[in-house]
């Protein structure tokens, strides 16, 4: 695929560039409800384009949450349009609810409407994601301007969306009389219900956040006290159930609680690198490595991302051009956006209600929430992209408990360039692209020792470009001692993936890395993606 871009409505020089996504499908939307998990195959084989199977005997974590529909309101239409899903999941909706829907009256508080969506939706095998909005003008009630409650002047003004000043006594004790309300009623102990959203304010479609600083000062919003009011309102309302409650900022003080946190803007899939509140390091030559000791990935709490904007409408005028003046990057963009929540160990996502990768998804959805202890396969994808910076800053693979390293002998050079149909702000200016691919006569991999625990039995599946003529093999240390399986490159230019079933003995290792990619001769194969998968 290719496509010319002119200009962009927030670029004010662009050049006339050629993009290419020759990698991905054209942009499609599958509904969710026409999704079925792709078949497995169990022998040694090789397919175009990429493979995300697992065995027929993999189900979904339950700290999974793929969250496939929004309910705005109280409407009972889309609980009743609910569809039946064919692929293994844990479907979620997520009621989004304006406070002035639930007390129009002041004092006069009705959770029943909410509630009765809510075990109707689980009657159709949905459970339920709970986000009540309170900031804004048009989510509070009419009642409350009676208080002369000031309006928030917020960083980035919104002619549409104006928020109340959240702080002000008056505004402030009211909501906290809404959240005791809401512990009462019971809705959050339902067990149709797994998690509870709790904002702050921002001119954007919604409460975010979690106090009134920027999330690069998270600790200063712990030390506010009505912030702080506000979490222990929610720990209150949740008692014995407080991990259902995530937050739209980052809190010490919320994880504090058993809190987690949801982010949502993974589009723009290099965003947070490195961050220390997500366990996101990049070590000292590029690696982008996970802390696993971080508090939110090893207590698995509620652990959030949205990756959701793949519509028409983001590619027009009326939304700025958001990612690009088509649709011919979304497929590229959605791939990389969900490696990229895989990598940051998400248990949460919402998403649209239709995938344009549905086979990609069916995987994505099996590998939330999973840990290195449960997970069915690791992986590996050999990719680089440039931050910004005094010197461009090389972000190297997402990685899922394999890792690749150079090492003498096993150097590897970033290939098969694709564009970014945006200037992405985190990005060192004109370097607007990211390699997919590495080449190199000998590439390794090493494999967290957790993860093979003591199985023997696996399969491998490589995505590689079949780009130049010439024989490769994986080499493994077999029950005996080193074997290898062998392809052989057509020079087709595509995309393909080979599958491998080997029986491997990584205790006993003789050659410097777990899986090594060798070439014949001085044959330099180009690898994209790897992944092994625990039979």
């Amino acid at each position: 695929m290719a496509f010319i871009i002119i200009g962009y409505a927030q670029e004010k020089h662009f050049n006339t560039i050629e993009y290419n996504y020759p990698y991905w499908p054209e942009y499609k939307k599958t509904a969710v409800s026409e999704i079925y998990n792709p078949k497995w195959i169990a022998k040694d084989h090789t397919v175009e384009g990429w493979d995300w199977t697992l065995p027929k005997s993999v189900n979904p974590s339950e700290k999974s949450k793929l969250c496939i529909a929004r309910n705005f309101g109280l409407s009972k239409n889309k609980i009743e349009e609910l569809q039946e899903i064919h692929f293994s999941c844990n479907p979620v909706i997520s009621h989004w609810v304006k406070w002035r829907e639930l007390e129009p009256e002041e004092g006069e508080i009705n959770f029943k409407p909410l509630i009765d969506n809510i075990k109707n939706a689980y009657q159709k095998g949905y459970e339920s994601i709970v986000r009540i909005h309170f900031s804004a003008i048009d989510f509070a009630p009419d009642w409350i301007k009676k208080y002369n409650i000031p309006i928030r002047k917020e960083e980035k003004e919104n002619p549409v969306k104006r928020n109340y000043e959240v702080s002000h006594p008056e505004f402030h004790k009211r909501y906290l009389n809404f959240v005791k309300a809401l512990g009462e009623s019971g809705l959050s102990k339902m067990e149709e219900v797994k998690g509870l959203f709790l904002g702050y304010a921002s001119p954007s479609n919604g409460d975010e956040g979690i106090g009134p600083y920027p999330e690069k000062y998270a600790n200063a919003n712990d030390t506010i006290p009505h912030v702080r009011e506000r979490i222990d309102a929610w720990a209150n309302a949740c008692s014995g159930v407080e991990h259902k409650v995530f937050m739209g900022g980052l809190s010490n003080y919320g994880l504090s609680k058993g809190f987690g946190i949801r982010r949502g803007f993974v589009e723009m899939y290099l965003y947070h690198i490195p961050d220390e509140h997500f366990g996101q390091e990049l070590d000292a030559n590029g690696y982008l490595i996970v802390d696993e000791a971080n508090e939110i990935i090893k207590k698995n709490l509620f652990h959030g991302e949205e990756n959701e904007e793949y519509e028409e409408k983001w590619a027009t005028a009326e939304r700025d051009f958001r990612f690009g003046i088509n649709t011919e990057p979304y497929p590229y963009r959605y791939f990389t956006a969900n490696l990229r929540l895989l990598q940051m160990r998400c248990n949460y996502l919402l998403n649209n209600e239709f995938s344009i990768l549905p086979d990609m998804f069916t995987w994505v959805s099996l590998s939330l929430g999973k840990t290195v202890e449960d997970t069915p396969d690791a992986w590996c994808f050999l990719r680089e992209s440039y931050l910004k910076g005094n010197e461009p800053r090389p972000v190297k693979n997402f990685e899922r408990w394999v890792y690749q390293r150079d090492s003498p002998g096993y150097a590897t050079k970033p290939v098969a360039k694709i564009h970014h149909p945006i200037k992405m702000w985190m990005v060192q200016p004109d370097r607007y692209y990211d390699y997919v691919a590495r080449k190199g006569n000998k590439i390794g991999f090493d494999i967290d020792d957790d993860f093979l625990s003591t199985n023997i039995k696996f399969a491998v599946k490589i995505s590689y470009l079949d780009v130049d003529n010439g024989n490769w093999s994986l080499v493994f240390q077999g029950e005996k001692g080193p074997e290898k399986k062998t392809i052989k490159n057509k020079n087709t230019g595509n995309i393909k993936t080979v599958t491998f079933f080997i029986t491997a003995n990584f205790e006993n290792k003789t050659r410097p890395f777990d899986l090594e990619i060798l070439g014949e001769g001085d044959f330099e194969p180009t690898i994209s993606f790897l992944r092994i998968i625990k039979l």
